[in-house]
């Protein structure tokens, strides 16, 4: 206890083998029957900084080691938030969002609120490029649900060739929905600059691996509800967006572009969407 008061005391100085620390974030002495530990994290200006060091006894005689600085790996669900203590670590994030279509032609009309976005990026691997951690260069795997959503008189449909069209319902049907769906594979690559411990933003491609479509359409009539299910809608098998994070000390906000068409463009109406959401 006497060496963790010494150690909160002064300034940052080494003197043979002296280390003496001003104002660390934690100090932590452990004693065991034959080992004796201390860890420092933080110190005056550096939240990052670490101070290890043990004095093990091995057959009568001591054994000491003294690390300081070490590069640590860490695995974190808080993603980039939260307190920086290694150089490297892979987090885990989960993000929800909605759609909004850019460009779509008529009579398509999307409706935002009803078009989600849904994101589970797998592992990300961040990498810190100095000691504050100021700047992080990142890059992931993740899995990307994106459904287009329409709620009005207008439906997606194939006609006899296999081309993805726009249509009316059949008479007398009341509709509930009609939508395109898209998962994709995605690989998300970010340089981020963090303001402090709390406050950030981050920007970046994501490169996208589409390997599945969809369109579905669902409406009632006299005889009961009808739903329209297809499976090859000639989605754009590969595509690049661009993505926007903002980081805060509660939840992630971000904003993703997505300048390529959904479809591809031989095949069905041509449009693009942005999105936006959250990420924890």
């Amino acid at each position: 206890m006497a060496l963790g008061v010494s150690l909160a005391g002064h300034a940052v100085e080494t003197d043979n083998d002296t280390v003496v620390i001003n104002k660390p974030k934690s100090v932590t002495i452990i004693t065991g029957d034959s080992i004796q530990k201390i860890e420092v994290v933080g110190r005056e200006g550096n939240d990052d900084y670490r101070y290890e060091n043990s004095i093990q006894l091995v057959d009568s005689n001591y054994v000491s080691q003294t690390t300081i600085d070490p590069v640590r790996w860490t695995w974190g669900l808080r993603g980039f938030r939260g307190d920086i203590t290694s150089r490297n670590e892979i987090a885990m994030k989960f993000g929800v969002g909605m759609n909004a279509v850019l460009n779509a032609p008529e009579p398509l009309d999307f409706s935002t609120s009803s078009s989600f976005e849904l994101m589970w990026t797998i592992a990300q691997y961040n990498h810190y490029l100095d000691a504050e951690g100021h700047h992080r260069l990142s890059t992931g795997f993740a899995l990307d649900w994106r459904n287009y959503r329409m709620t009005g008189t207008t439906r997606f449909d194939k006609d006899a060739d296999g081309h993805i069209i726009a249509t009316g319902y059949p008479e007398g049907a009341r509709p509930k929905f009609s939508r395109i769906k898209v998962l994709s594979l995605s690989f998300p690559i970010e340089y981020c600059y963090q303001f402090n411990r709390h406050f950030g933003f981050g920007i970046g491609p994501v490169l996208n691996w589409n390997v599945y479509g969809s369109i579905k359409t669902k409406y009632k009539t006299d005889g009961g509800t009808m739903k329209d299910l297809d499976k090859r809608i000639h989605q754009n098998p590969f595509t690049i967006d661009w993505m926007l994070h903002f980081y805060n000390p509660s939840i992630t906000f971000y904003v993703k572009y997505s300048p390529m068409n959904v479809l591809q463009s031989d095949w069905g109406p041509k449009f693009q969407s942005i999105s936006f959401g959250i990420e924890i």
